[in-house]
């Protein structure tokens, strides 16, 4: 269970061969200096006692405390005396939130010791932490870094297949002439736009952490570059369905423009037969003398006759014309 009351979510000691130690705070705070084993802290940096965690304990300059509690962030490496400050995204798997309100993941790396600073939680630092609980993690604190990495890709891959078959689906029905949701097609659009902004930078982010000396293991600089590779596979995805989403609105707005034109049409035809008519029975409707056919018996017949006639030409003309 997490203290709802610090900002320690969990701390761990590597044990070098998979697994770690569960540390309690007294505990993190005695070994941290002193301990030449790898240690991995995580705090929750909503909390006020964050900075006692990162000034007191891991005993970090100033300026890398700035740097991990920054309010706005995106995917970069920065480098720092004594190591690595990086920022990562994560995709958002907590209940009700919306997957593509990317989560971001601050980290502190140097040769042991490994610090990582949440807002929310991520599904891909509990499945680490499942990992060193069952003896199965990695060794080292690079490694550590690189598998959190690698969950957090897969997470953003089961968001990609996910919007892939959601965009299918709204490509079915504009060919089955089916109703789309213009509300679907947008939030999707959102989603994608989203998921590219931050997974294109982390690629470059990813790469260059792969390429740094003396902070990453050589395993760890392969999982990472691996890691990489598969994000920008993702990311391509990503802008083919860009592509794919922006054609679907595009042949949306051409179907409906011109089922609008072709309303329209018809209400000028309907215009075009009853204007002269409208003319017509506004004239002979004033009311003074010397209206032809007041006083005659048949003169309703009549005017109905010449109305009749008049549609009947304005019919022919327009048909001659190929209005319809």
């Amino acid at each position: 269970m997490v203290d709802a009351t610090t900002s320690l979510v969990a701390a761990y000691r590597l044990d070098g061969l998979g697994g770690g130690q569960l540390l309690e705070h007294d505990d993190l705070n005695r070994i941290w200096q002193t301990d030449p084993a790898p240690v991995w802290m995580h705090l929750d940096f909503t909390h006020g006692d964050a900075p006692h965690f990162l000034q007191d304990i891991a005993d970090l300059h100033e300026d890398v405390i700035e740097a991990l509690l920054e309010e706005q962030t995106r995917p970069r490496v920065g480098r720092f005396v004594g190591g690595l400050v990086t920022t990562l995204r994560g995709i958002n798997l907590n209940p009700g939130a919306a997957p593509d309100d990317m989560i971001s993941l601050r980290v502190w790396l140097t040769n042991n010791r490994l610090i990582t600073l949440r807002r929310r939680p991520l599904q891909s630092i509990s499945l680490v932490r499942n990992y060193l609980h069952d003896g199965e993690g990695p060794r080292n604190v690079s490694e550590l870094l690189a598998s959190m990495t690698d969950a957090m890709i897969d997470k953003v891959g089961e968001l990609d297949h996910d919007l892939d078959d959601r965009l299918g689906q709204l490509e079915e029905c504009q060919l089955n002439d089916e109703l789309i949701d213009d509300d679907e097609l947008l939030k999707l659009r959102r989603s994608l736009i989203t998921l590219r902004r931050f997974m294109e930078p982390q690629c470059d982010c990813l790469n260059r952490l792969a390429s740094e000396p003396g902070y990453v293991e050589e395993t760890a600089r392969l999982w990472l570059r691996e890691s990489a590779n598969q994000l920008q596979r993702y990311v391509e995805d990503t802008k083919a369905m860009q592509e794919r989403s922006m054609m679907l609105q595009e042949q949306l707005n051409s179907e409906r423009s011109e089922q609008l034109n072709d309303r329209m049409y018809v209400l000028s035809v309907i215009t075009a037969i009853f204007l002269p008519l409208g003319f017509l029975t506004g004239l002979l409707g004033i009311n003074v003398g010397g209206i032809p056919g007041a006083d005659n018996h048949y003169g309703f017949t009549v005017f109905v006759g010449l109305i009749v006639l008049v549609i009947l030409l304005q019919l022919w003309l327009l048909r001659r014309k190929r209005w319809f």
